[in-house]
């Protein structure tokens, strides 16, 4: 005997296929571990992969990513590392515009994120170890001006402006990390001991923001 409503229960389940995201990132990322997220925030959804791309430009490895002809994503955060800031901020805007028109034109929706910004005292332990190691202290420039984290705010206060510009759902891993919106610094609690990579407290509060900037964003029907 034909069962019409076991029947729709098995279609629905059936049509619910998961969405595939890629987290595009620097080495800094893997450590989240952003594939085992489901499990850790028990939600099936989604399944997610981590692929790994040194320094800022990430144009080689995203068009590998989205022309796949099979295990292509629905979408990608588009990730970068505290560590390349600063940098020369009208290449780094232009490139990430390019690297989203080219998504679009994949069928693959771009999630732009804000840079986790670094801690307070990051400057100064950045001069400690550089007196440690024996390194030139300023071969990156006066690190008492903190130019990084300056520059990384002036990027993310960008991507949150192209974001809304553009109808775009965006990850803000800023917001989740920092202190306040006044007080904008990576908090102690939530880095390493150079005050730039995170720890694994940081990663836990990072997992709780990932399905809800997922679930804005707007998928083909």
């Amino acid at each position: 005997m034909f069962n019409s409503e076991l029947n729709y229960v098995i279609i629905n389940q059936d049509s619910k296929k998961q969405k595939h995201v890629v987290l595009l990132g620097a080495s800094v990322g893997k450590a989240w571990n952003i594939s085992s997220l489901p499990g850790r925030v028990n939600n099936s959804d989604y399944n997610f992969e981590y692929i790994l791309c040194r320094g800022f430009d990430k144009s080689e490895k995203l068009r590998q990513v989205i022309m796949r002809k099979g295990n292509k994503p629905d979408a990608i955060f588009i990730k970068e590392c505290a560590a390349y800031f600063p940098g020369d901020m009208k290449s780094y805007k232009s490139s990430v515009e390019q690297w989203i028109k080219e998504c679009f034109e994949a069928d693959v929706i771009p999630i732009p994120t804000t840079v986790v910004p670094v801690t307070r005292l990051h400057p100064f332990k950045i001069i400690m170890i550089d007196i440690i190691r024996g390194r030139n202290l300023f071969k990156y420039g006066n690190q008492f001006k903190n130019r990084r984290n300056k520059a990384i705010l002036d990027f993310n206060d960008w991507v949150r402006m192209y974001g809304k510009k553009n109808d775009l759902s965006i990850l803000d891993l800023e917001a989740a990390v920092r202190y306040s919106r006044k007080n904008r610094n990576l908090r102690e609690d939530l880095a390493r001991i150079d005050g730039l990579h995170l720890n694994s407290k940081a990663y836990k509060v990072l997992d709780q923001i990932v399905i809800p900037a997922l679930k804005t964003v707007k998928w083909e029907s």
